[in-house]
């Protein structure tokens, strides 16, 4: 609950233009860091995060079981004066030859105008070098990374900051990673007329039985 109240706060002052001095982050970067990174990119806390700020559920959620499960649901709203969309889910691939289950949560945040200051501000903010770039019109840029120190979604810890850097090149050092749940990954399209901020979080794998 403490958690969710911290959410709230910080949509507020994404949805109140000019209404305090310390929003300064450009729209799509403060709604991605609210609606994806503050949320742990947490289906159930993405729903209460977006819903919270004013935003309509598009259509039904949606669910698939090919090529794998997945689930998702989206919402459109309006942050700092910007239309946008918000989607969430999960994706659930099971284990293929010698490669364990996966599953991971999915924040994707879509903006319909230009947010070249936002994908600067979130290419600065992840502070790692991304692992593939498109050129063109759009761009994609790719990143993987892992975290340490989590936040983990519905406890509050305060002036604490999850510390972001590339993953380990030892293979037994990425595994461990893998494992414990720490691995992420971020997807940036940018475009001349909109912008695409995605976050997936690899969630921990199930202890074995």
């Amino acid at each position: 609950m403490r958690r969710l109240g911290h959410i709230l706060i910080a949509t507020v002052a994404i949805l109140t233009a000019g209404a305090d001095a310390q929003v300064h982050d450009p729209p799509l970067f403060a709604a991605f860091k609210v609606f994806c990174v503050d949320t742990g990119a947490s289906p159930d806390a993405v729903k209460s995060a977006v819903e919270a700020a004013g935003g309509k559920q598009r259509v039904p959620p949606s669910a698939t079981a090919s090529p794998w499960p997945m689930t998702t649901t989206s919402w459109d709203i309006t942050a700092g004066s910007h239309s946008m969309n918000v989607s969430a889910g999960t994706q659930q691939v099971p284990p293929i030859h010698n490669r364990p289950e996966e599953n991971s949560n999915h924040c994707t945040v879509s903006s319909f105008v230009n947010e070249d200051a936002s994908i600067e501000a979130i290419r600065n903010w992840v502070g790692v070098p991304p692992a593939y770039i498109s050129r063109g019109n759009p761009i994609l840029y790719i990143f993987h990374y892992q975290e340490l120190g989590s936040p983990i979604v519905g406890i509050v810890t305060p002036h604490y900051r999850a510390v972001r850097s590339t993953l380990p090149a030892d293979k037994i050092a990425y595994d461990k990673a893998k494992a414990e749940g720490r691995t992420w990954a971020l997807d940036l399209l940018q475009a001349q007329d909109g912008a695409r901020a995605g976050l997936a979080h690899y969630l921990a794998r199930p202890i074995p039985r």
